[in-house]
């Protein structure tokens, strides 16, 4: 297997399990206008890292500041005992890899000197101050790391500011930063409770002319704009509940145009009180709620997008990607696909060659299958793949149901980079690898047509090919498919360098779900020696 990009030899680092212990820890500060967080990563350099711990306070630093851009003194007493509490944390934990920023209310505060000094004497932190473009590039950095996007558009939005980066060819071309977040619009626009008409008019006339000003920022075929920021996450949950979502999951969540303007319509008809009662919304945020779907809303009706993709890493994201992919000429995963699935896999201490044996049986299966299948396009491919690599990552909970923790780990870590249908196409197959009629269940609401056939197809060759490497010992190199349509009938040999009776009993005692999903009956011979 090729290496993927910025994680040097994946495969030959797993193979010696002491790599493990060599695990590290960082925290990141991101000290924003509405909101302060810090997230803990744990991480194997060049292999693998994972979120283990978040604390996020609403601070609301910009509040107050207005046009004459002086932090209140309440507004930086609240900004302290949040960093306190960040500090505090980081040396009971004994993190002391420490990385903070702040961005758009410190960056234009006249007085942040006064902050930054009180921070450092209390805390013993040190914050850097973002300039726009360093936070555009961060917020980027997030993003393409943890999505498809080739050409395009990764837009920012915090308390304070929004950023807009233009990528071409995953490359970052050209950014600009706008005074435009959530509590910043809200405060000069939105101050009425409930707010009045004319003060939506002024706001949406005020962002027409901002977003008219970027003469790039434009829909063309074949790009994307993907969205960054608590904000948009916040709109997605609204979205979420009002249409019964089956997915608890905010990465890679579309979210449309009509989608957005129904829950604008709705925020803006209710009052703060009232607004913090509808489904999903975080009730910190209710107040901006509506100042953040008219940013969004407008700035998708302003670059002729129908749509938006939500990315839910984005400064924070950018700034651990800087760190782990250091070395590389530039911090971006070459697959981002690829790197999701490898790193899900050893965060859960996959068996590797194992899963890499099942992944080429599955693969020469399907190479194998006619083009009357309908199963060769790419993308089926690559989730056959993924779920090859993830189907026994459950054991590292329990062997006994290991299938089903193996899919509640696929749905709930999430695999960055693959859409939602695909994640739970993966999760599902991961499911109903071992036994079990595989059917879409809940998550049929996300699938396209001829997904519960799919999921059957592709869950036979998983299900065979587990049963192939049933003792884990590789015995069957490979099988040779030979299909007849016209008779209804396949024959599958199994070319062993070894005593294959295990992979024969085995597979012959679940060779009736490819039957069932091929319409063929199917025989099995082995080939000792093969």
């Amino acid at each position: 297997m090729n290496r993927t990009g910025p994680l040097p030899q994946l495969e030959s680092l797993a193979a010696h399990s002491d790599v493990y212990k060599d695990s590290q820890r960082m925290a990141i500060l991101d000290l924003g206008s509405n909101s302060f967080r810090m997230i803990v990563v744990e991480y194997v350099p060049g292999l693998s890292f994972k979120v283990v711990d978040e604390i996020a306070e609403s601070v609301r630093l910009s509040e107050g500041m207005g046009e004459s851009n002086i932090l209140r003194a309440a507004a930086m007493d609240r900004a302290v005992q949040a960093v306190q509490i960040f500090a505090a944390f980081c040396r009971a934990s004994r993190i002391k890899d420490i990385v903070a920023v702040g961005t758009s209310a410190i960056r234009d505060a006249r007085n942040q000197s006064a902050l930054l000094t009180r921070l450092k004497a209390t805390t013993g932190i040190d914050v850097r101050v973002l300039s726009g473009e360093e936070e555009a590039h961060y917020g980027y950095l997030g993003a393409i790391n943890s999505s498809t996007l080739v050409n395009g558009f990764v837009l920012d939005m915090g308390g304070g500011s929004l950023q807009i980066t233009r990528v071409e060819d995953r490359r970052a071309r050209e950014a600009i930063s706008f005074p435009l977040g959530a509590v910043r619009v809200t405060e000069r626009f939105l101050t009425s409770d409930p707010v009045r008409h004319a003060e939506l008019e002024a706001l949406r006339e005020y962002l027409s002319r901002q977003f008219g000003t970027v003469r790039w920022f434009h829909y063309k075929p074949d790009t994307e704009l993907v969205f960054v920021g608590g904000g948009v996450r916040m709109l997605g949950r609204l979205a979420q509940k009002m249409e019964g979502y089956p997915l608890d999951m905010m990465q890679g969540y579309v979210l449309s145009s009509n989608a957005l303007k129904a829950i604008r319509k709705t925020i803006a008809e209710k009052s703060i009180a009232d607004r913090r009662r509808i489904p999903g919304m975080k009730p910190e945020r209710a107040d901006i709620s509506l100042g953040s779907a008219v940013v969004v809303y407008e700035a998708l009706r302003a670059s002729g997008f129908e749509q938006l993709t939500i990315s839910a890493q984005g400064v924070r994201g950018g700034l651990f990607y800087e760190h782990f992919l250091q070395g590389d000429s530039e911090p971006l995963f070459e697959d981002v696909r690829k790197a999701s699935v490898l790193n899900l896999a050893h965060i859960y201490r996959f068996q590797e060659q194992h899963a890499l044996h099942i992944a080429h049986l599955t693969l020469s299966m399907l190479d194998q299958l006619p083009e009357g299948s309908h199963l060769c396009r790419s993308v089926e491919r690559e989730i056959l793949w993924a779920a090859s690599m993830l189907h026994d990552i459950g054991v590292a909970i329990d062997y006994n149901d290991h299938h089903k923790h193996g899919a509640y780990l696929i749905l709930n870590d999430g695999l960055p980079g693959f859409t939602h249908r695909e994640i739970a196409l993966i999760a599902l197959l991961t499911r109903y690898h071992r036994k079990g009629e595989p059917v879409l269940g809940e998550f049929e609401r996300v699938m396209e047509p001829g997904d519960a056939r799919r999921l059957l197809q592709l869950c036979a060759l998983l299900r065979l090919a587990e049963q192939l490497d049933r003792s884990r010992d590789g015995v069957v190199r490979d099988v040779r498919l030979t299909v007849d349509v016209g008779n209804q009938w396949a024959q599958m040999e199994l070319l062993a360098r070894g005593d294959g009776q295990v992979a024969l009993w085995s597979v012959l005692r679940h060779r009736d779900i490819f039957q069932q999903a091929f319409g063929l009956q199917l025989e099995v011979t082995l080939t000792p020696g093969g």
